[in-house]
């Protein structure tokens, strides 16, 4: 029944696929469905000028979804690096090069400095302690805590 039901559409069945395959893409997340959907379309069309066994169609669909897949993974990965804002995520490296100013005096090499409206905690490099209100050069970031060292008059 299904056997006979699958190929009595004939050619229609790669542009019913390919309709499928569309409509899959849609709710599904991610792009490369729809490449597969393209090769049952192109498949399809050509069934219908060419005359070719199923196994030759089915052969023909493989060859097309995998070339159409690799050729946008190609072009996709090439962009997927790129971005206008590298450092959005990585919030600690933003800082870098800056100068912030101690909220209190460090123990241990250890402590927190004022950056915009709240504090970071942050570790000296030499681990020798600052009083509160000297400028600190963030040099570094570990985890959430900056690596710093006492700024110099020439810093910014």
């Amino acid at each position: 029944m299904a056997n006979s039901l699958l190929f009595s559409f004939g050619v229609w069945n790669w542009f019913i696929l390919a309709i499928l395959l569309a409509l899959l893409e849609l709710v599904m997340p991610g792009y490369f469905i729809i490449w597969y959907g393209l090769a049952a379309f192109a498949v399809g069309g050509l069934a219908m000028a060419i005359d070719m066994s199923w196994q030759v169609q089915l052969a023909l669909y493989a060859v097309i979804g995998i070339g159409l897949l690799i050729v946008s993974l190609r072009f996709a990965g090439s962009k997927a690096g790129e971005s206008d804002r590298p450092l959005l995520n990585k919030r600690g490296q933003t800082h870098i090069g800056n100068v912030y100013v101690l909220l209190a005096d460090t123990k241990n090499g250890r402590g927190h400095v004022k950056v915009g409206d709240g504090q970071w905690r942050l570790k000296l490099e030499d681990g020798k302690d600052l009083p509160k209100g000297a400028s600190v050069l963030i040099t570094g970031v570990t985890g959430t805590r900056l690596i710093g060292r006492a700024a110099t008059d020439k810093e910014p």
